[in-house]
């Protein structure tokens, strides 16, 4: 993008890195969650697989309207020219820790309705936390610069930060409660840690940043007296912007995937390879390389376009499944190499970021109103919802299929869920993102846009 499009203030290397570390602060509870609390649930609280997914599914259906309020709320109750994001961190990051601990604390019951209640309360409780945590850190990557390689870099420290939290997570969750004594109140204990970690990124992140394109919409704003518009009339707004729409369909399936892959994983290795240490190994084969794949994607990414690069992630990710399941379960070098190229594949996972972002402007451009809040909703929302669909497909393959949480061997019904729901789910879903990818045009019109709507605050502001 040429100077002649982008505002000439970049972020500085700090502001990025800090803004960047908030991606840790949001997963390392919610990789935790989307990897492990399925395992808790089944093999430590003792709760049936079916009552977990059907459970997870609804909550998300309602929590889908949580993602909208929260960013109505959020563009709702912003007065003009202060920050409107920013400060929900520093408001939700307490209560969002404790209910992560809380979550994963269930009592002894011997009631399986009291078992259903509390998992439900619990699991929505954190699950509402994390939309109203979110929502706003995400949408600061589109207030903090509209400059393309701004929003480019974070993206990328982004996801190197993501990758960080859920190496710790994928490959040495299962060590640190075999430390802790390998009992329920183990994962209370190491959750805990988990929480006190987020909260100090999130700390980092809220003290060293700056929302910037609020001042700058508000003086348009000062100029042109727009009013503000309710939840319904921003739903339909929202609605007519067809790239948001893709958005929020990839990041359902690619969350979706990404849930598959990590909630299974454990079962998989543990019951149809009968090896579930090799839990550590997999882990940092997922995540590990990430931290230099994802800088080096960035070149290439560039010459490729944004999107192409997504869809050359997804294609390699299933790749990768399709290694697994050529070698068996009985050849882990088939096992390591897939899930190295699935790590070489969701390298370009970042790519996302950008995307979503750019439909701010798109829909600024489109409508006349600028809606960070409702469009950056769709990045929790298909995360939530995808991650849900991912851990619900998991549950009920498994329910289905036989599988016995208190059984050390599973029957062959159960070892064939597993492989479902490991290699073949991932792939299929990963083929129906390429195809909705496809469909996302936007990056072309992007510099022509961004002119369009600075001449439109120039005529404003003279007028």
């Amino acid at each position: 993008m040429s100077n002649q499009t982008t505002p000439k203030r970049e972020l500085s290397l700090r502001e990025t890195l800090c803004y960047s570390t908030g991606e840790m602060g949001t997963n390392m509870l919610f990789a935790v969650m989307s990897a492990y609390l399925l395992v808790y649930y089944t093999n430590y609280a003792h709760i049936g697989a079916g009552m977990v997914g059907t459970i997870m599914l609804v909550s998300k259906i309602i929590d889908a309207f949580s993602d909208l309020a929260m960013g109505f709320v959020m563009e709702k109750f912003a007065k003009p020219g202060q920050e409107k994001a920013r400060p929900w961190l520093k408001r939700i990051v307490i209560p969002y820790a404790l209910a992560a601990v809380v979550m994963f604390s269930v009592p002894q019951m011997t009631s399986t309705v009291s078992q259903a209640i509390y998992v439900f309360v619990t699991y929505n409780l954190f699950c509402t936390l994390y939309t109203m945590i979110v929502i706003p850190y995400t949408s600061m990557q589109a207030l903090i610069s509209r400059n393309g390689k701004d929003r480019e870099n974070t993206s990328v420290l982004r996801s190197i930060f993501n990758t960080v939290a859920s190496t710790i997570v994928n490959s040495f969750t299962m060590t640190f409660i075999g430390w802790a004594g390998d009992t329920k109140t183990s994962w209370s204990i190491v959750i805990g840690c988990y929480a006190f970690i987020s909260l100090f990124a999130y700390a980092l992140c809220y003290f060293n940043t700056k929302e910037r394109v609020t001042e700058e919409s508000s003086a348009l704003e000062r100029h042109t007296n727009e009013p503000q518009i309710g939840l319904g009339e921003g739903l339909m707004l929202v609605l007519k912007n067809k790239y948001w729409i893709i958005c929020t369909m990839i990041g359902i399936c690619s969350a979706a995937v990404i849930s598959l892959n990590m909630g299974s994983m454990y079962f998989y290795l543990a019951y149809v390879c009968q090896k579930p240490q090799a839990v550590q190994v997999v882990g940092m084969l997922l995540s590990m390389p990430m931290l230099i794949l994802i800088p080096i994607s960035k070149p290439v990414v560039a010459k490729l376009g944004v999107r192409n690069g997504l869809i050359a992630g997804l294609a390699i990710m299933s790749l990768g499944r399709i290694v697994v399941a050529a070698g068996g379960s009985s050849s882990f070098m088939a096992i390591y190499i897939g899930s190295f190229l699935f790590a070489v594949g969701c390298s370009t996972q970042w790519c996302s970021y950008p995307l979503i972002c750019n439909t701010v402007e798109y829909g600024e451009w489109k409508n006349g109103i600028r809606q960070e809040g409702l469009i950056m909703s769709a990045n929790s929302f298909g995360s939530k919802f995808g991650t849900a669909i991912g851990t619900a497909l998991c549950s009920w393959v498994l329910a289905w299929t036989g599988y016995d949480g208190a059984a050390e061997v599973q029957s062959a019904s159960a070892i064939t869920g597993i492989s479902i729901v490991y290699v073949v789910l991932p792939i299929a879903l990963n083929i129906l993102c390429i195809v909705i990818a496809l469909f996302y045009t936007l990056e072309k019109q992007y510099p022509t846009i961004i002119k369009e709507l600075d001449a439109r605050k120039n005529n404003a502001a003279a007028g």
